[in-house]
C-alpha cells in the first residue's frame, strides 16, 4: 500500500520544525500563548490560504472535517 500525503502535509514537510521552533524562541512569540501555539497557528493559517477561506465559520468547518488527520500534522 502506498502512503499518500495531502497537499497540506507536503507543504508542511518543507518547513523545518527545528528552525521554526528556534525562530519562535528567538522572538519570544509564545510568551503570552495559553493553549494555541505558534505551530498550530501556522498550520491553521496555511490551511486557510490553501482552502481560500473567507470567514471563521469556513475555517472551523474545514478543520472539523480534517480533525482526525490534524494529529499527523503536529496540531
Amino acid at each position: 500500500m502506498v502512503a499518500v500525503a495531502s497537499c497540506l502535509a507536503q507543504i508542511l514537510a518543507l518547513v523545518d520544525r527545528a528552525d521554526f521552533a528556534r525562530a519562535v524562541r528567538q522572538h519570544a512569540a509564545e510568551r503570552a500563548a495559553k493553549e494555541f501555539g505558534c505551530w498550530d497557528h501556522f498550520v491553521v493559517m496555511l490551511f486557510c490560504q490553501m482552502g481560500n477561506a473567507h470567514s471563521l465559520r469556513e475555517i472551523f468547518g474545514g478543520l472539523a472535517t480534517a480533525l482526525g488527520k490534524l494529529v499527523y500534522l503536529g496540531v
